[in-house]
């Protein structure tokens, strides 16, 4: 039984690190308003104004172009990417 916990916890942190990195901003917002509000309404008021003003902070400064004021002015379909010899190098030595 102790073993079925333990393990339980360990897969249960695996996927919270997994989403934590791979959801996408706008999801992750949304998961940490969610989480300020229900910290709030437990009187964890700490832990809910530190989670509010990161969803505030993150709003505007995340690079996404959600707010239409920190993005770049050129659209998406316009950007080039370009990937060079030395980017490959440093992504195979991680």
């Amino acid at each position: 039984m102790m073993q079925e916990a333990v393990v339980a916890v360990i897969v249960a942190y695996a996927a919270f690190v997994v989403a934590r990195r791979y959801a996408p901003q706008p999801f992750k917002r949304r998961v940490r308003s969610m989480v300020a509000g229900f910290a709030g309404r437990l009187r964890w008021n700490g832990m809910a104004r530190r989670l509010a003003s990161e969803v505030q902070a993150t709003s505007c400064s995340d690079g996404c172009n959600t707010c239409a004021g920190c993005g770049s002015a050129t659209p998406a379909s316009e950007k080039q990417f370009m990937i060079t010899p030395e980017a490959l190098k440093r992504t195979i030595l991680r």
